[in-house]
């Protein structure tokens, strides 16, 4: 048997290193790129299925796909702290650069994606013209209800590139993604400003009736389209013409 001095100091030690792994710089660790791919691959094919009855569900396909891309081509979500009318809370967020291929009369654009809950339930999407000036979104929560701003203005700025992406998995089962080519894809961050006002609405939480940040540093991707066909901007413009279809 141990002596109580002994046991003291034994005690002593757990204690230092039970506070040690707690204090741990790491802490949980966040999913990989990968593992976000894979997340929203499943979400994006059921939402797909589910479309196909509820047509409402045609909007969590498209921002489904939105948030897959960038993590299937390497980029790992930012954190961005979100105020909303309630307070402020931490989202994940996503950005793509979509440029015509050379020679092309088309504009670039910026996709801008960002997600209260690890399944996207909430989340905001915003596009933005060549110039990086907010030119269209809004909200999609409850996972088919689309709410469109009363008020916005939102700015966006490529700030750097690095590595060239990684090639999806091929065990990623979404179609939409099967279906993109692109001419280069590089790993990029950028700064984005977003203020949304948005009306009160059944089935919203009230405290999403503004949303905004300021100068976030986003991750994501900056790809330039394929020469043949523009593959990745004609899909998402067609996600995206479907999915506004629905309010008309």
């Amino acid at each position: 048997m141990r002596s109580p001095a002994r046991l003291n100091i034994a005690l002593s030690l757990l204690a230092i290193s039970v506070a040690t792994a707690c204090s741990d710089s790491t802490g949980p660790k966040e999913p990989t790129a990968a593992q976000v791919a894979t997340h929203f691959d499943s979400i994006a094919i059921d939402a797909q299925t589910q479309s196909e009855t509820h047509e409402s569900y045609s909007g969590r396909n498209l921002l489904a796909t939105l948030i897959e891309l960038p993590a299937a081509l390497g980029a790992t979500p930012a954190k961005v702290s979100v105020t909303t009318a309630s307070g402020v809370e931490s989202w994940k967020a996503y950005e793509l650069l979509i440029l015509p291929p050379s020679g092309s009369s088309s504009d670039s654009t910026f996709f801008l994606l960002a997600f209260r809950d690890a399944d996207a339930h909430t989340a905001l999407l915003v596009t933005f013209d060549g110039s990086g000036a907010g030119n269209g979104g809004g909200i999609i929560t409850g996972d088919t209800i689309s709410v469109n701003p009363s008020d916005a203005s939102a700015t966006t700025t490529l700030v750097s590139t690095s590595s060239t992406c990684t090639t999806p998995s091929t065990s990623l089962l979404n179609p939409q993604l099967a279906s993109l080519s692109f001419g280069t894809c590089n790993l990029a961050h950028f700064t984005s400003t977003v203020h949304l006002t948005l009306p009160a609405t059944t089935g919203m939480d009230a405290a999403l009736t503004n949303v905004s940040f300021s100068n976030a540093s986003v991750n994501g991707v900056r790809v330039v389209d394929a020469a043949a066909g523009a593959s990745v901007q004609r899909a998402l413009d067609m996600l995206r013409a479907a999915n506004a279809n629905r309010h008309r």
